[in-house]
């Protein structure tokens, strides 16, 4: 029986995440720089023969995908998974990292400042623990089901951070934060067993630097955004 290699992609930008806001279920579109981003993703898929397509719900997955997908030699079948979809965030969404300071302090000390992750809790949303046990039974259920074959998911940044945790052996209690850009790839190889095996983490060798971008980068932060 053959592996299951699984590329997981990060969406390209949206005015959110511009904006450094937290963007969760908001079901918001690229903008002008995440469509230059998602056609990178052409070039990057060109020489891997892709079986299989899975998005999260959200706009912004689905175009990233179809950029992903739209050097095939051939029409590659694509799904719409709802448990790949981000983090519920809750009352948190929509929000910068100072306002969620000001209005939800433990949340701000859990989840923005990466202390004990674990029991990161959404006002009004997902717990972190609940994505990590979310992304990692889909993303073995979409393996077991498509043993074999070489499948690309569009996902997020929190969700795809919380499968690469399962995949490397961190337990969900000791979750630690993975810097992925946008339009970045990781790859993880599922064995036939159910066993991940991770290849690599947060590629952007195709980004321009001009256009890399993830919250977590201290160039992204508010206080060294020109």
């Amino acid at each position: 029986m053959k592996n299951t290699t699984i590329y997981l992609v990060r969406h390209g930008t949206t005015a959110w995440n511009q904006q450094l806001r937290y963007q969760g279920r908001a079901d918001n579109p690229l903008d002008e720089a995440g469509e230059r981003q998602g056609a990178l993703l052409e070039a990057y898929f060109s020489e891997i023969e892709v079986d299989l397509g899975i998005s999260s719900p959200l706009q912004r997955a689905k175009k990233t995908l179809e950029y992903a997908l739209s050097s095939q030699k051939k029409p590659v079948p694509v799904l719409i998974d709802p448990d790949l979809t981000e983090m519920d965030f809750g009352e948190v969404d929509g929000l910068t990292k100072e306002e969620i300071h000001d209005r939800f302090p433990v949340f701000y000390d859990h989840y923005v400042m990466n202390r004990d992750r674990s029991k990161s809790a959404a006002p009004g949303g997902e717990t972190l623990v609940g994505v990590y046990n979310r992304m990692r039974d889909a993303i073995l259920r979409i393996a077991r089901d498509h043993q074999g074959q070489t499948i690309v998911i569009a996902s997020h940044g929190t969700a795809i951070q919380t499968f690469l945790n399962y995949a490397s052996g961190i337990p969900a209690e000791q979750m630690r934060r993975f810097l992925l850009f946008n339009v970045s790839v990781s790859c993880v190889d599922i064995l036939p067993d159910g066993t991940p095996q991770v290849r690599f983490i947060g590629d952007r060798h195709h980004v321009p630097e001009e256009l890399q971008f993830s919250y977590g980068n201290p160039e992204n932060e508010p206080e060294n955004r020109p």
